[in-house]
């Protein structure tokens, strides 16, 4: 009789501290990782080496990383607009059609990067449309992918977001960032890119055993052409998805973007990110200020997202971000970028007889 009791004893002590232990986990905060943070990898993380999630594949918009800008030009003709990017290439402009939209990332005449989004683009072994249940069918997804490079080795943590709304796969020699629209569960464009620009942009947490190089510091002068680059990009871009969605296409506004340009300077410059400024109030005052004419206006606002595309893919999968960026009603668009601070200033115009 006294075993039982002491048995019933110790089962009431451990019931006690499980329940103490499960408070606890339930008290611990939640923190997201920054998908900007570099840390160095400590406990030889990286030792793993990595399961062969795919091949490369052998047709396709893939296959031009890789090849020279030669190719490029006797394939796709001369690109509409040639920009500096951040990362040590210059990206060429192919904006075909709003059914087909290609940025080509090219550093020493040889394709890197490249980014693509429109219905009629071959971005195989995936489609632009594509379920995400049909992606996993046959693609190895994987929360921590690790990345050999002559310079060391380096590990990619994929957080919950991420493999919602942009993963990151390994085919072959080089990799693909597929960016899928989390309301709809689409994939809505894709970028391919080569180990070492992938490395260069690190736009996922990241750990890393050798020598990273710095981080690109360019001039003002420099960060001037890349802001107006950006600003172009996320403009075609913004009409490419607005004609997924059947919304019409925006004309580029002048006047809106200079105040869009003021706000992302001024965010930078004070350090605060808000759609109200300190100094010149909410978008209807600043864009009254410019004395612009306006029937309604919205604004969508980010700050460092490695480049353009990636910034408009997170405008699209925020509630109230995509809502403005896909209003069928707005008939023009201003953007400003200013060192990573991005600003879409959306209006509709007053029509002839209002």
């Amino acid at each position: 009789m006294k075993t039982v009791f002491r048995i019933a004893i110790i089962l009431v002590f451990i019931l006690l501290i499980s329940i103490y232990q499960s408070l606890e986990d339930e008290n611990e905060p939640l923190k997201g990782p920054d998908t900007q943070t570099l840390k160095k990898d400590h406990d030889n993380q990286l030792k793993k080496p990595l399961e062969n999630a795919g091949e490369r594949p052998v047709s396709g918009l893939s296959t031009w990383i890789g090849k020279g800008s030669d190719k490029v030009i006797d394939a796709f003709g001369e690109p509409e607009r040639i920009e500096p990017g951040l990362y040590g290439y210059d990206w060429w402009i192919y904006p075909i059609s709003q059914k087909q939209y290609l940025q080509m990332g090219v550093e020493d005449n040889k394709v890197v990067t490249l980014y693509a989004i429109g219905n009629e683009v071959d971005v195989s072994p995936y489609k632009l449309g594509q379920k995400l249940e049909d992606i996993y069918r046959f693609t190895i997804i994987e929360s921590e992918i690790v990345v050999n490079d002559e310079s060391g080795s380096y590990q990619f943590e994929l957080n919950e977001e991420d493999l919602n709304t942009r993963l990151l796969v390994s085919l072959g020699d080089i990799y693909a960032q597929l960016y899928l629209d989390k309301f709809t569960g689409e994939l809505m464009s894709i970028r391919f890119l080569d180990s070492a620009t992938l490395i260069k942009m690190h736009p996922y947490e990241m750990m890393y055993r050798g020598e990273l190089a710095e981080e690109p510091q360019p001039t003002d002068e420099e960060w001037n052409k890349i802001d107006t680059a950006s600003e172009q990009q996320i403009f075609d871009i913004t009409n490419v998805m607005r004609a997924q969605f059947e919304a019409d296409e925006v004309e580029w506004n002048e006047e809106t973007a200079e105040v869009a340009r003021g706000h992302s300077e001024e965010m930078y410059e004070k350090d605060y990110f808000s759609h109200d400024s300190p100094v010149f109030g909410s978008l209807t005052d600043r864009l009254e200020s410019h004395e612009i004419t306006f029937k309604s206006a919205g604004e969508n606002i980010a700050s460092q997202y490695t480049d353009a595309p990636e910034a408009v893919h997170g405008w699209l999968n925020s509630e109230g971000h995509r809502k403005i960026l896909l209003e069928k009603d707005f008939t023009d668009l201003g953007v400003g970028v200013h060192k990573r601070y991005y600003t879409q200033n959306f209006i509709e115009k007053f029509t002839i007889d209002e």
